[in-house]
């Protein structure tokens, strides 16, 4: 009966995704108590009994890519064609994409909580080590899970010419029956509750930092004009499609954050962040595989595991579909090195770098006493505390506060147009009625939850989107293994 055909595949995924809206919405209206406890346990359950599971498939993931990137299939070419972007913008998509208005918000938060509460004992110093679990959150695991899906994609796409559908790996005959509807609705479920999650929690961070930085009181009503409108640039933003608008967006985010990177460079504390780099940088990279797999000394408290790096894992992972698949929309005529290179290494040193300047900044103001670790337990406002120690603090908080806003915006409008892609048969270039229906449908969603529940609700679709990401990290598993039995296949590998 799975291997069954469906006789219209595209109504056959977007009334069940209707369905399952509806429905959450409706019990989270009138159960939203039970709704949170029922979300929460499962969400605990899932990464108590399968937390080694992530470890070792987000390990596996960056293994996986090293091979393909230094093995003879490392040039393979994903389409015949030349690249459609430069590297910078290139980069500046899939960097504005993949992580989102968390890089800026928890850039100095997550770095003083390791500071403040280390997850075990090291011969780094404190700032050293908290440094160095920030780099293993936000480094090379995040996006080999989305570099894996995303060359899976790829390669299913410009290789075999096949549609943008996670069912395009499956046989020909097998992509329009149950099975392929299934996986297809579970990569857009997973796109949907991520974006959302997103979309509303960061309208809350947005509104926050403006009513900090203008010292006005601020209320959850105010948050829904916030989705408003980002979520209406978000759709102009993918109507004008990837060169016009979400290319253009993503030049600009990636500039301004390096304007501000460079600011705080220039202006702030420059004692050891250099050596503190490379000495944090060595470290990760060496005791890399005893921290992914939690092994020997190097093992933390099952409690820790589960607060950060499961849930880490598991919320990168379940972001993979449309991060995955919006990467590869943009690297067509890229090689398979060339593709790794970009989506792994190149983000993850970005990402180092950012904390190490953030980070180290926020410890020496910790030591000297100008600041205090509770100025930052708020990620709405910590960051903007931070900024204010530095010279021209307007200037700094105004950059900081439009970043917020840009990363937000550019992970919107990509969920937007590969959402469109998925409910288009897998079309690379979906048509407008599909842009613009997602966009309504990513803003109305995400105001009705506000509306029912403010932002406890909010909070549970993360956790639901958790529980969505195991049976996704099923299909992610099985199809890495069938893609590289695909690429054995054709002998390209030595």
């Amino acid at each position: 009966m799975i291997f069954a055909p469906v006789k219209n595949p595209k109504k056959s995924t977007l009334i069940p995704v209707g369905i399952f809206c509806v429905l959450f919405l409706v019990l989270a209206f009138l159960f939203p108590e039970n709704s949170k406890n029922v979300l929460n346990h499962s969400s605990s359950f899932l990464l108590g009994k399968f937390g080694f599971y992530y470890l070792l498939l987000g390990f596996l993931s960056v293994v996986l890519l090293l091979f393909l990137a230094f093995s003879s299939g490392g040039k393979m070419s994903l389409g015949e064609s030349k690249p459609a972007f430069s590297w910078f913008s290139w980069i500046a998509m899939l960097y504005s994409t993949g992580m989102g208005a968390g890089l800026l918000l928890r850039a100095v938060q997550e770095p003083v909580y390791y500071f403040q509460n280390p997850p075990r004992s090291s011969l780094l110093s404190s700032g050293d080590f908290a440094l160095q679990y920030t780099f293993f959150h936000w480094g090379l695991t995040p996006w080999a899970f989305y570099g894996t899906f995303g060359l899976i994609m790829a390669f299913v796409m410009y290789h075999k010419g096949a549609k943008a559908l996670a069912s395009s790996l499956l046989p020909r005959p097998v992509q329009s029956s149950v099975l392929g509807i299934l996986m297809n609705l579970l990569t857009i479920i997973c796109t949907l509750l991520g974006v959302v999650a997103a979309l509303g929690l960061g309208s809350r961070q947005l509104l926050e930092a403006i009513g900090y930085l203008l010292g006005m009181e601020t209320h959850s009503l105010q948050a829904l004009l916030v989705v408003m409108l980002v979520t209406g640039i978000a759709t102009a933003s993918a109507l004008l499609g990837m060169r016009k608008g979400i290319r253009n967006l993503s030049n600009f985010n990636l500039g301004l954050a390096t304007f501000l990177l460079l600011f705080l460079i220039s202006f702030g504390w420059k004692n050891g962040i250099g050596s503190g780099f490379l000495t944090v940088l060595g470290t990760y990279l060496y005791e890399f595989i005893p921290m992914s797999l939690n092994l020997g000394r190097f093992k933390v408290s099952a409690g820790f595991l589960e607060e950060w790096t499961y849930f880490y894992w598991a919320f990168w992972l379940a972001w993979a579909p449309f991060t995955g698949v919006f990467i590869a929309r943009i690297s067509k005529g890229r090689s398979i090195r060339e593709f790794i290179l970009a989506v792994l290494v190149i983000p993850a040193l970005g990402t180092f770098v950012w904390f190490t300047v953030f980070g180290q900044s926020a410890f020496q103001l910790l030591e000297s006493g100008q600041l205090e670790a509770t100025d930052l337990d708020s990620i709405y406002t910590g960051i903007f505390i931070f900024l204010g120690y530095f010279p021209i603090p307007i200037l700094t908080k105004l950059v900081g506060l439009i970043l917020v806003f840009t990363f937000l915006i550019t992970s919107v409008d990509s969920a937007i147009y590969v959402l469109g892609m998925f409910s288009d048969e897998g079309n690379v270039s979906p048509g407008k009625t599909y842009r613009v229906f997602w966009g309504l449908m990513i803003g109305l969603i995400t105001i009705g939850l506000m509306l029912i529940g403010k932002e406890a609700l909010l909070e549970s679709v993360s956790q639901l989107l958790i529980v969505f990401a195991f049976p996704f990290s099923l299909m992610f598993l099985g199809m890495a293994v069938y893609f590289v039995r695909l690429l054995f296949s054709e002998r390209p590998i030595k």
